[in-house]
């Protein structure tokens, strides 16, 4: 199977590329969506009705990075709010962080970092600089409930995806943040939340060069540099490629985060409108995990509640036994062929590669060690100092092999004056391994190999490696879709209709004794979808749009897990775990004026089969598990204002009303627990967001406030964290032109300027943290849930330039 997909990948970019450079060119009626952005810098076509070019012709239409039927899809005010609200002509919610606001935060912010400011969208960062992972939720759903598109390719990873692992934000256009139901067109099905799409830096026609150099907080330092190629000759190819290197100390505990990353984009422009771009991303890391506390551990140790510093034998919690290692890389190739005037086609095959470690430890005694559920016998085990004993401190990691790969393509025909007709297919393939292992420490208490080498591993008395997992899982999504766009009067009313079904296909083999080996789970959902947008003017517009998402089942929810020190089942696979079905309303307006800009958007989502994550512990390491939490419903407003530069001065705010629900009770332990009406959890009430900026062409700086209240950890509502204000501030000074160097840079960014203390989200969520009765009489014991704590003050300097 992984061949088949793979040669159809091959063969279906080969076939687009050959026949796109051979076609005869008919002129670019239909244009390319990856055309180039339009600069923070560049003045901003007025939104409204097309107008005539010079000599009465028309100027061409375009397309926007969605490929939504606009003849006006240009980004307005894109200075709007310091940069904060980029917005489209577009029939669904849709705003954007940009450039102005990307270059005045600190340089090693990750894409969920910079989404802080927009509406409804709650970023709970551990650490200050992006480095190591958070969370973030849009409308109270989770990361896993968001679409991650770099360029315009998935990057999801079937799951959790952590956006430290995928940019530098130094080579960021824009994140785009897309709320609510998906485009039928759209790769991907999981985005309850809606996408995030993250557009890189277009390479420069001339040959330059810039540099960053961050030094802060903690022995912070960070070095980055791109290149330019400038266009190469004659060949229609120019491209960038840069390298960035982060070394810090972990910022409320021991231990050290160390990244290293590369970017890259290359563009082709054909002769006949033709556009080929590749894009590339590389990245390492070795980050320092942050201990979790429950409410108890929070109220006693506070931000100090973390992995102890010094070892001693025995101890599970030492911080070097808790870092996280990752190696990864994704790959896009995005083509567009204007096969005539009237029809165009899109081929974006996509590869992704990474390789990674769980981390944990266990005291593991060779008398009560189980291989899958059958004891073991004769198991010997070594010390630090290399004896022999019969307990011992182990490290006790799953090393993870991903490989995805995939293609989105589909063909536009224009049919007459105001019809597009879009068809397609996305299909993609991912195979996860993971295999658990135990491996030795050195007398000073650190991993022989933190990526679980074998040469340090515990092996078995008949000469095999010891693990207590080993799961295979392969994943198969097959996406058809089809579509109309239509535009009418003058294109001040736009309407579009879609659907797509969704096959999907998981296997499970599970390599241990004692447990199910082969699982397979097959579903297929309809996801409908229409919309809707007209201009009253050349200000107002009023937008809506419907449509169904569908969330597949997270693949490890397929395998059974078991204990390595006493053989039991600790969890069983949902093996007829079902589809999450969200059924998502919208109606909007938005402003577009000379000074302000603002757009509000009323929502509702009905969901069945909702799945919550949450955090289990499986074998001394934290392991990710979903709760069916059956009907939800979730409504609300989302409202984003900002004004254009007035005296250097623009101010952003936004904000968002949520009232999410649970509709039924939920089952545990045999029983269920009476949840109905109570308040979903990790949904705030109220968010909110405000920015000033400044920005004089010398002198530059904002200060940007954030507010999110209080949020619910348990299904029984009975723990929660309390609401948290934080501040954070930029200051910065433009230097003139020194010889070569250009646009030399100072700036200093200060994160949570008043060094709050507080619990920024929620790392697992439980059925109840205290006793609780069911509804058979019999009480269900409580659990506490884990929360991520807030990333405390820090203060970084960064010096950049250009050449």
């Amino acid at each position: 199977m992984r061949h088949w997909s793979a040669a159809r990948i091959l063969l279906l970019s080969t076939t687009g590329l050959i026949y796109g450079a051979g076609t005869v060119a008919y002129g670019a009626d239909i244009k390319s969506r990856h055309s180039t952005p339009v600069s923070a810098s560049q003045p901003q076509a007025k939104a409204g009705k097309p107008k005539a070019a010079k000599g009465g012709a028309r100027k061409p239409k375009s397309v926007d990075a969605k490929g939504d039927i606009e003849a006006i899809a240009v980004h307005t005010h894109r200075q709007s709010g310091g940069g904060l609200l980029s917005m489209t002509k577009d029939i669904r919610s849709s705003v954007a962080t940009t450039r102005a606001f990307i270059e005045t935060q600190p340089a090693t912010a990750n894409p969920e970092q910079l989404m802080a400011m927009q509406p409804g969208a709650v970023v709970a960062t551990q650490d200050p600089y992006g480095i190591e992972p958070g969370n973030i939720t849009v409308r109270g759903l989770n990361n896993n409930e968001i679409i991650w598109l770099y360029e315009n390719s998935p990057i999801t990873n079937d799951g959790t995806f952590y956006p430290q692992e995928a940019v530098d934000a130094l080579n960021l256009e824009e994140v785009r943040l897309s709320p609510g139901s998906t485009s039928f067109d759209l790769p991907g099905s999981n985005g309850a939340a809606g996408t995030i799409r993250m557009a890189l830096h277009n390479p420069e026609h001339k040959l330059g060069a810039s540099t960053n150099i961050t030094y802060g907080a903690h022995n912070t330092r960070q070095v980055y540099g791109r290149i330019d190629t400038g266009d190469i000759g004659n060949t229609g190819v120019r491209g960038f490629v840069s390298y960035s290197n982060f070394v810090g100390d972990d910022w409320r505990g021991p231990g050290h985060n160390w990244r290293e990353h590369v970017d890259a984009k290359f563009i082709k422009d054909w002769q006949g409108g033709h556009r080929t771009t590749l894009a590339v991303e590389w990245t390492k890391l070795n980050f320092q995990l942050e201990r979790p506390p429950t409410m108890s551990a929070w109220n006693t140790y506070g931000k100090n509640y973390n992995y102890t510093s010094k070892f001693t034998p025995g101890d599970t919690n030492y911080y070097k036994l808790h870092q996280n290692v990752y190696q990864g890389m994704f790959a896009t190739l995005n083509q567009h062929f204007a096969l005539s005037r009237n029809l165009a086609l899109d081929v974006d095959p996509y590869l992704y590669w990474a390789e990674a470690a769980i981390p944990g430890a266990m005291n593991l005694s060779a008398s009560s060690a189980y291989q899958g559920t059958q004891k073991i016998s004769g198991l010997q085990l070594e010390t630090g100092n290399g004896s022999t004993a019969n307990s011992a401190l182990l490290y006790a990691n799953s090393p993870a092999l991903f490989m995805r790969s995939g293609i989105n393509a589909k063909l536009e025909w224009k049919i007459g004056e105001h019809n597009r007709l879009v068809f397609g297919d996305w299909y993609g393939f991912t195979e996860q391994s993971q295999a658990g292992q135990f491996n030795y420490l050195n007398a000073s208490g650190s991993p022989k190999s933190l990526w679980g080498s074998t040469s340090s591993a515990v092996y078995l008395p008949n000469g095999k490696l010891y693990n207590f997992s080993d799961v295979l899982n392969r994943i198969q999504t097959n996406q058809i879709f089809l579509g109309d766009r239509a535009s009418y009067l003058n294109h001040r009313l736009s309407l579009e209709a879609g659907f797509k079904y969704l096959f999907y296909r998981a296997q499970d083999f599970n390599r241990i004794p004692g447990v199910t080996y082969n699982i397979n789970n097959n579903q297929t959902a309809p996801m409908p979808s229409i919309g809707a947008r007209y201009d009253f003017n050349d200000e107002h517009e009023i937008f809506m749009d419907a449509g169904v998402n569908s969330r597949v089942p997270d693949p490890s929810q397929i395998a059974d897990s078991v204990s390595a020190s006493t053989g039991k089942i600790t969890g069983r696979a949902s093996r007829d775990q079902k589809i999450e079905t969200s059924i998502i309303e919208e109606l909007g307006y938005r402003y577009s004026g000379k000074l302000i800009n603002a757009q509000l958007t009323l929502f509702n989502y009905n969901f069945t089969n909702r799945q919550v994550q949450t955090v289990v512990v499986q074998n001394a390491g934290l392991v990710t598990q979903y709760v069916n939490a059956g009907g939800q419903t979730s409504r609300g407003a989302d409202v984003s204002v900002g004004t254009t530069p007035f005296h250097h001065f623009s101010v952003f705010a936004s904000g968002e009303y949520l009232h999410a629900t649970i509709d039924n009770n939920i089952p545990t332990q045999g029983t269920y627990l009476r949840t109905a009406g109570n308040t979903a959890t990790g949904s705030p009430t109220w968010t909110a967001n405000l920015g000033v900026n400044y920005n004089d062409s010398r002198i530059f700086g904002n200060i940007q406030m954030h507010y999110v209240s209080s949020q619910y950890s348990t299904f029984m509502d009975d723990e929660k964290i309390p609401g948290f204000k934080t501040v954070d501030m930029t200051l910065g000074y433009r230097l003139p032109k020194i010889g070569p160097v250009k646009a030399p840079k100072i700036q200093l960014n200060l994160v949570n300027l008043t060094n709050n203390h507080y619990l920024a989200g929620i790392y697992s969520t439980q059925f109840n943290a205290k006793s609780a009765r069911a509804m058979n009489g019999s009480t269900v014991a409580g659990s506490a849930p884990l929360y991520i704590i807030g990333a405390g003050f820090t203060a970084m300097f960064s010096f950049s330039a250009a050449l």
